[in-house]
């Protein structure tokens, strides 16, 4: 039988070697009662698990330098700093940083945040980075030309790689257009089955192509 993993607190869940808080535990519903999130920042989004398990399957270089776009409440910064990743995450409301401190301290793990747009994004910025991430983070049709105007910063500061993760809307397969047109890229259905059933879109994009 499966060893069992005793839950480090109340109402968390444990998923891709990291635990999480529910929306129904009390360190959630505390945060909530002093900050608000906006722009979407409310919730664990399910494009955070494809990541995880894309790269569970397809790991990155060790220590890599991990920028984390729209990062709400860090699963996935989580996840990559645990396997030994130097991360940043990058969010426009920094509201959202309280939920990822607390979880970042349930697993143990440090992640630098930085708040602002991609646009604040300067190329000595990017420089420091090896690999872009993010998850449901191309939702609005002018994050499109955001995300490619910063692609294109990234790749001239020597950024190698972006790993990007969507449910397949329109501005999301908009900029997978205009990345194929610029640089070696692949995009493929991907799926996880933790902590439940999602299927989704992921984008890779070499920028050193």
């Amino acid at each position: 039988m499966p060893e069992l993993i005793a839950p480090p607190a109340k109402n968390t869940f444990h998923t891709y070697g990291i635990w999480l808080y529910t929306e129904k535990s009390r360190a959630i519903k505390d945060l909530k009662k002093e900050r608000s999130p906006s722009v979407h920042g409310d919730k664990h989004w399910d494009s955070s698990y494809l990541l995880m398990d894309y790269f569970t399957h397809n790991p990155l270089k060790k220590k890599s330098r991990v920028l984390d776009v729209g990062c709400g409440w860090g699963p996935t910064s989580i996840y990559l700093a645990s396997s030994g990743h130097g991360v940043t995450g990058l969010d426009v409301d920094d509201e959202v940083f309280a939920f990822l401190d607390i979880q970042a301290e349930l697993n143990g793990v440090e992640i630098k945040t930085r708040q602002g747009a991609m646009a604040s994004m300067k190329k000595a910025d990017l420089s420091k980075y090896d690999v872009i991430v993010g998850g449901d983070i191309c939702f609005w049709d002018e994050l499109t030309d955001e995300w490619f105007a910063m692609l294109k910063r990234a790749a001239s500061a020597g950024v190698k790689k972006l790993v990007l993760a969507d449910p397949g809307r329109s501005p999301f397969l908009n900029l997978v257009d205009k990345c194929y047109d610029r640089w070696d890229c692949e995009m493929f259905t991907w799926y996880c089955f933790e902590p439940k059933r999602f299927t989704g879109s992921i984008l890779v994009v070499n920028l050193d192509s």
